[in-house]
């Protein structure tokens, strides 16, 4: 009766030492799976973030061409009259 006792044990240690490693193995595919779509995700948002920011910043050639307009604060009666010839 010892013998059997002993058996049962050994074979319950057995089975719960393999059920502990299938348990590590899918925590481990579960942890894979969750920070591979994570970074899926997180490479979405950035490609958004770059397609918004290209939209948003527009600069025109005409815009780099031209000189930017000077701000003045005198009136336009004090300002010279250029005339055409």
């Amino acid at each position: 009766m010892h013998a059997h006792a002993d058996r049962t044990a050994a074979a319950t240690s057995q089975s719960a030492h393999q059920g502990g490693r299938l348990a590590a193995t899918v925590y481990q595919h579960a942890l894979t799976t969750g920070f591979s779509r994570a970074f899926l995700v997180a490479a979405g948002i950035a490609l958004l973030s770059l397609a918004i920011t290209i939209a948003a910043i527009r600069v025109r050639r005409t815009d780099l061409t031209c000189p930017p307009h000077p701000v003045t604060t005198e009136s336009a009666e004090q300002t010279p009259q250029i005339r055409s010839m």
